[in-house]
């Protein structure tokens, strides 16, 4: 009789190097998808008080959820590229951006921005010198990118009397963030008297369809620093887009 021996090899214990998807359920990040949440407005020219003060330091990064459900973004990463090279992790935490919601990361909140979602002390832009924002999720895919890392900043700027920030370009397709068709200047547009009233706290506001969008600037830094952080981008009244510098 002829015995046939099989001899049974075990394999070694492979980890499973797959990267699974994360929902949110256990208070950890979620992952994202591409365009999920997207970069819509950055101030990398500092900000000004009233008083002429110019702080160059006082920088932040605007986020939108795109999405149809809230966003933990816990341990997702700006990554800088250009002039400067680095990459930041948000810090972990419960906060969920909810649909449609804009989130701040800012350098500080002793400057002009003193509610930002994020503080980020290590957070610095080139002023005027090409750089490149580039957002992926905690398991580093790809979300969004803006500007470019070749090119000067696509707007914005300070002009010694002014700070303006670049926003977004609201379209409903496309807008790729790396183009400077997708970026405007921060436009003021003048509030009507029944939305400011006589309250001085709202000296300063500027409006986006007749709602103040920059109220979440301090009340002395409204007249030289304009943007509109946490809030939806104003109108790009010119149709057009040009190059950036600090000049």
């Amino acid at each position: 009789m002829l015995l046939l021996l099989t001899l049974a090899c075990e394999l070694p214990d492979v980890p499973d190097q797959t990267v699974g998807y994360r929902d949110g359920a256990d208070g950890g990040p979620n992952s994202g998808e591409r365009g999920s949440v997207r970069i819509t407005e950055i101030l990398w020219s500092g900000s000004v008080r009233d008083d002429g003060t110019y702080d160059p330091t006082d920088q932040f990064i605007e986020l939108r959820n795109e999405s149809a459900r809230p966003v933990n973004l816990s341990s997702w990463r700006i990554e800088i590229s250009g002039t400067i090279a680095y990459e930041l992790r948000l810090p972990a935490s419960d906060f969920q951006l909810p649909v449609g919601g804009q989130a701040i990361i800012a350098t500080k909140d002793t400057g002009c921005f003193p509610t930002p979602t994020w503080i980020l002390p290590d957070l610095r832009l080139p002023l005027g010198d090409p750089f490149a924002i580039t957002l992926k999720d905690a398991d580093e895919r790809l979300m969004e990118g803006a500007n470019d890392r070749d090119e000067a900043p696509f707007v914005g700027g300070y002009d010694l009397v002014t700070s303006r920030s670049m926003e977004r370009t609201q379209l409903i397709f496309g807008g790729d963030g790396n183009r400077s068709q997708s970026w405007h200047f921060y436009n003021l547009k003048a509030c009507p008297s029944r939305v400011i009233g006589d309250d001085p706290e709202k000296r300063g506001l500027s409006c986006f369809e007749d709602i103040p969008n920059n109220d979440l600037v301090r009340v002395d830094c409204r007249a030289h620093t304009l943007a509109s952080p946490g809030r939806p981008n104003s109108a790009d009244y010119s149709g057009a887009f040009a190059n950036g510098s600090f000049e």
